[in-house]
């Protein structure tokens, strides 16, 4: 990869989000309307994309790498998982707080900043290995994630909440994938044109989601500041120094590492205000880390590069 590019492409999509940011000042977009645009995206123009991405020839080359991508995301995951552990442990806080906490650093914004910060950095190819990684990340949020934040309520897992419009498309993708099957041209254009929404749609959102937010207060909490360094450097490091030692693969080890790399989940507010635990500080994680991450990013691929 060359740097020039990979950085034209990086800052073209925080230009959107500037986009999306001054259209919510302005009033072009609307509280609902923001929702609406984020509910497009999640369970229409995403599960396209994944469903487009998964069309492609099963070689044994190709199955090769989802061997080793399994194993490399359970470094990601082992690396997450023990910096969740430890460092929580020195921030002060509540049993919920801590929980709130802990989610923020094991679950990484996927969804809306994964798939088009892959896509300009890596092509279209990025988003199969985006989607296998994506995999389990559904079932782990509203399992694990919902147990970090109530212990007390996760005992019976909503399943309506793991089976999304997402994890369905990921399951249709894996059939074409192992049978080789490919949908009809004229369905399937229609799927590429709403999958080809989903960069631009999605930093729109991310922008309008910032827009309405209190800056002054939203910076207040250091808490937040050494979650998001460690979210947003610390891990992504962690994991290219380790997967390093075993691939050199631009793919295998640039996704992984760009994807842990990417702030804290928007889950994180929504799940925490529904079970009642600190929302504030969600957000303010989603915030901060979400900021930082326009600067981090480019940094994390410029290490790529090297």
């Amino acid at each position: 990869m060359d740097f020039l590019p990979v950085a034209t492409s990086i800052f073209t999509l925080f230009i959107l989000i500037g986009i999306g940011f001054i259209a919510f000042r302005l009033g072009y977009i609307s509280r609902s309307g923001a929702s609406g645009l984020s509910s497009l995206l999640v369970n229409v123009s995403i599960p396209c994309l994944i469903v487009e991405s998964m069309q492609v020839p099963l070689t044994s080359d190709l199955m090769q790498s989802m061997k080793l991508l399994v194993l490399i995301e359970i470094v990601v995951y082992a690396v997450s998982f023990a910096m969740a552990v430890v460092i929580p442990l020195f921030l002060y806080g509540s049993q919920f707080e801590t929980g709130v906490l802990r989610f923020m650093l094991i679950f990484s914004n996927l969804g809306f900043m994964g798939y088009p910060v892959a896509y300009a950095m890596f092509g279209t190819e990025s988003v199969f290995y985006v989607t296998l990684i994506n995999l389990p990340f559904g079932f782990m949020v509203f399992t694990i994630g919902v147990f970090l934040l109530r212990p007390d309520l996760a005992r019976n897992p909503d399943l309506k909440r793991i089976i999304t419009p997402g994890l369905i498309a990921s399951c249709i993708g894996l059939v074409l994938l192992g049978t080789g099957l490919t949908i009809p041209s004229p369905v399937n254009e229609s799927i590429s044109l709403l999958g080809s929404i989903t960069t631009p749609l999605a930093m729109i959102v991310i922008g309008t989601f910032l827009a309405p937010l209190p800056f002054f207060s939203m910076i207040s909490d250091f808490r937040v500041w050494v979650i998001s360094v460690v979210r947003l450097l610390v891990i992504p490091f962690l994991v290219l120094f380790i997967i390093r030692s075993f691939t050199s693969d631009p793919l295998l080890l640039g996704i992984p590492v760009l994807l842990a790399a990417m702030p804290v989940a928007a889950n994180t507010v929504l799940l925490s205000e529904e079970y009642g635990v600190n929302a504030e500080l969600a957000s303010k994680g989603v915030f901060i880390s979400t900021l930082l991450s326009l600067g981090t990013i480019p940094v994390i691929g410029t290490f790529l590069l090297l």
